[in-house]
């Protein structure tokens, strides 16, 4: 049963942010003129559709043939979301320890598997922040998972431009899925993706939502874009003492964030045809250019660095991440002056040196697509500022 270790904010009362942390629909970001191709994630045989991305991975998971006596791996830096699939199927997790590059640690990995009764099924491998974990490093992770005959979940809930790229090019296998978050990459309101050979899918296929459900994703989706046009007003004054504490908890249910009568629920129409009619390269380009904003601003800093300061040609980045030296006083400051901050501080208690700091230290700052100029020069000054 996992220990779990969970930063609880109520006390702090911070802000609603001031920009937003994910992207929002707009109409700029769409092509609505002819010839749209819709790439083999989205309407492929191989594809299937589920609201949220924790629902494509209960789905992986499920085919991978975890459920209760089995164990899923995953890595010791993760989403509580992450693994409350498994347990929801009634596994347990084990954790296997990463590098300070979030690269899984393959003596880990194997270690974990060398007892012969370990009851281990499925093992799941993140690409973090949009990063693509090194070619020869997933070689290595699939060849023991092959030699051990468990199924490798590549999680792409990140990194939406790696899994296109397995999708168009790759074939799905019996030992190999990825499942992926389109709601983080395209300013739709929802969507969970699973890419698996066709023969691992449940026979009933997720259930459509209603028209009521689309009306009022529609709805949802016009006031997002327009709250997201420009910086919220300044956050009212609070007592800066306010701090929040840690908990820990000790069992074997699914996070709150996880809805069981969701699993089997497909994604909206509306974020699908979103999704098929996004144009890619200027939404890449966008990502990129802010990237390399917080990259500039936060050069030099001695409070915080970039976890990953070189931009790969190919890469379309979800979130930027930086490491800061003292989570107090910093995250409670940005965090009070409206800043979007996400950071994994509900997470399963391990061994992993890097996971037990990350989880206060490694603050995921946004840099998507809907983000204006003023918004970017006002986050970059204000963590810069915080930084110095």
């Amino acid at each position: 049963m996992p220990d779990y270790q969970r930063f609880d904010a109520v006390a702090c009362d911070f802000p609603r942010p001031r920009a937003p942390l994910l992207p929002v629909l707009r109409w700029a970001d769409l092509s609505f003129g002819s010839g749209t191709v819709a790439p083999a994630l989205i309407d492929g045989t191989a594809v299937r559709h589920f609201a949220r991305g924790r629902y494509a991975m209960h789905a992986a998971c499920q085919a991978g043939g975890i459920g209760p006596g089995t164990v899923l791996l995953a890595p010791s830096y993760h989403c509580r979301t992450m693994i409350d699939p498994a347990l929801a199927l009634g596994g347990t997790v084990l954790f296997y320890e990463v590098d300070s590059d979030l690269t899984p640690r393959v003596d880990s990995i194997r270690a974990l598997l060398a007892p012969r009764d370990h009851g281990i099924k499925a093992l799941v491998l993140p690409h973090y922040f949009g990063f693509e974990q090194p070619p020869a490093l997933m070689a290595a992770v699939s060849a023991v998972c092959r030699h051990h005959g468990i199924m490798l979940i590549e999680d792409c809930s990140h990194a939406w431009q790696v899994a296109a790229k397995r999708a168009q090019t790759g074939q799905a296998n019996a030992d190999h899925v990825l499942m992926a978050s389109p709601y983080k990459f395209f300013g739709c309101e929802d969507g969970g993706v699973l890419w698996a050979n066709p023969a691992l899918f449940p026979i009933t296929p997720p259930a459509k939502p209603g028209l009521l459900r689309e009306i009022k994703a529609f709805k949802t989706a016009w006031s997002r874009n327009r709250a997201a046009r420009a910086i919220a007003a300044d956050a009212e004054p609070r007592d800066p003492t306010l701090r929040g504490q840690d908990i820990f908890e000790r069992h074997d249910q699914p996070s709150p964030s996880y809805e069981r009568a969701m699993e089997n629920k497909n994604s909206l129409a509306l974020s699908r045809w979103v999704m098929r009619r996004t144009r890619l390269a200027p939404l890449v380009e966008q990502r990129r250019q802010h990237y390399r904003q917080w990259l500039e601003a936060v050069a030099g800093a001695r409070g915080g660095q970039a976890l990953m300061p070189d931009l790969p040609d190919d890469c379309a980045p979800y979130m930027f991440p930086i490491t800061i030296a003292r989570p107090d006083p910093v995250f409670y400051q940005l965090k009070q002056a409206g800043m979007p901050i996400f950071r994994w501080d509900d997470m399963a208690v391990s061994s992993c040196t890097v996971a037990r700091n990350y989880r206060l230290h490694l603050l995921h700052l946004p840099c998507h697509q809907g983000l204006s100029a003023q918004q970017m020069t006002w986050m970059t000054a204000l963590v810069s500022k915080a930084l110095a």
